[in-house]
């Protein structure tokens, strides 16, 4: 009998994976699984060969009742095959209209499983990471545990137990299980305690696994990927990650739609709320972290040409802030920091414009000093950028801003 993974879920929050799972809400159709890899699932839900979009719906729907309700594979079986039997996508199928290629295909048990077993195993992978990022004050480090008890284990994703690394190492973006079809891994949260208790330390290997060896894998639209030669094609992604990812631009967006129509309250609330997700600060440790970070004042926008409000994390510059700190840095750009740019675009101590494409912010702290936003179009002035967060003495504070125009000064 199959059932969803729950082994590492018991104290995960009832919503986490169902969250994950409703994130998913396009409907896709594919003929092929590679036509969709990686993070593309993190935006929308397909079975490969389903080519009309009320059978997907209904297939979406029998997982989402699994998610919702639990369920065991015999039990979603039976609840979806009637509908299978009735579009005539069960046994021996030729039939372009239904599954997209004049080729047959054959459905039965091994390919349903594969569908209930993907797609619940996606999404509960998803809702741990999501548990993993609100304890890792508690839990810092995760463990790698494979199936290597298996009469047949998969002998790359052996060659991965036991490895210990911190919870946010850029490792744990494309190894994060399941790293294949029917990939029984699992990582385990372990804390500083245990560390030292069992005499584990980080692994020696965290440097390489950081950026794996790669393979080449050409999609069925004929683009090739880079595969990390630890993982199957389709899998070498985390699953939490590529969602908050795909949450960030989404909520963009209905920002964006929001300051459209006039509704910047609401606009102001959906930001706060995606900047407080305690999976921010994994979002920032990300190679390329690309989150909306600030809404400009509109006449701020007016005055250096921008055509949009939202202000996002430069990928480039946020790298550069992190490799200064890392360096020694008398400034190391806290989460909490990033998380205030939000308040000192909007009430900002002093501003003023920098050339035709750049704002500069600062908003006084308590002990006096200021924390100081740059933010800057893009040349089409489609994009907005935060270029840096910085924190400043207040004798610094005339001197910053001394070439700028357009000053507003509210500390008389």
């Amino acid at each position: 009998m199959t059932r969803p993974d729950r082994s590492s879920t018991i104290f995960m929050k009832p919503d986490d994976a169902l969250r994950v799972w409703q994130e998913r809400g396009v409907l896709r159709p594919t003929v092929n699984w590679s036509e969709m890899m990686h993070e593309e699932h993190a935006a929308a839900f397909t079975v490969a060969k389903i080519a009309q979009l009320d059978l997907l719906s209904q297939v979406r729907e029998s997982l989402d009742r699994v998610l919702r309700d639990g369920g065991t594979f015999e039990q979603w079986k039976a609840d979806i095959l009637p509908n299978l039997q009735r579009a005539g996508w069960w046994g021996v199928v030729q039939n372009r209209d239904l599954t997209g290629t004049d080729d047959s295909i054959v459905v039965n048990d091994r390919r349903l499983r594969t569908i209930y077993r993907t797609n619940l195993r996606m999404s509960i992978s998803a809702g741990r990471w999501r548990k993993y990022q609100r304890e890792k004050d508690l839990f810092p480090y995760l463990r790698y545990l494979s199936d290597h008890y298996r009469k047949h284990p998969r002998l790359d994703h052996k060659a991965l137990h036991g490895v210990i690394l911190p919870i946010d190492h850029p490792a744990w973006q494309w190894m994060f299980p399941p790293n294949g079809w029917g990939c029984n891994c699992r990582v385990e949260q372990v804390s500083e305690a245990r560390m030292r208790r069992n005499g584990w330390v980080v692994s020696d290997r965290a440097d390489a696994l950081a950026t794996p060896p790669t393979t080449e894998f050409v999609r069925a639209d004929g683009t090739a990927v880079a595969v990390p030669t630890y993982v199957q094609p389709g899998f070498g992604y985390n699953p939490g990650t590529a969602h908050l990812q795909v949450l960030a631009e989404r909520m963009t967006a209905s920002i964006e739609r929001a300051l459209a129509n006039g509704l910047d309250d609401a606009a102001a609330a959906s930001l706060r709320s995606i900047v407080d997700d305690p999976a921010f600060e994994q979002f920032l440790a990300l190679p390329q972290p690309r989150f909306p970070l600030a809404i400009m004042p509109e006449a701020d926008a007016s005055l250096i040409g921008a055509r949009t409000r939202v202000a996002v994390l430069s990928d480039s510059d946020a790298l550069k802030q992190r490799v200064r700190s890392e360096q020694g840095d008398t400034f190391r750009a806290l989460p909490s920091t990033y998380r205030s740019i939000v308040d000192i675009v909007r009430d900002f101590t002093i501003r003023g414009r920098e050339g035709d494409n750049t704002m500069l912010y600062a908003m006084m702290r308590e002990d006096g000093r200021y924390l100081c936003v740059v933010v800057q179009r893009t040349a089409s002035g489609q994009g907005l950028f935060i270029k840096s967060v910085r924190v400043q003495a207040s004798r610094t504070i005339d001197r910053l801003f001394s070439d700028a125009v357009d000053i507003v000064d509210r500390r008389n």
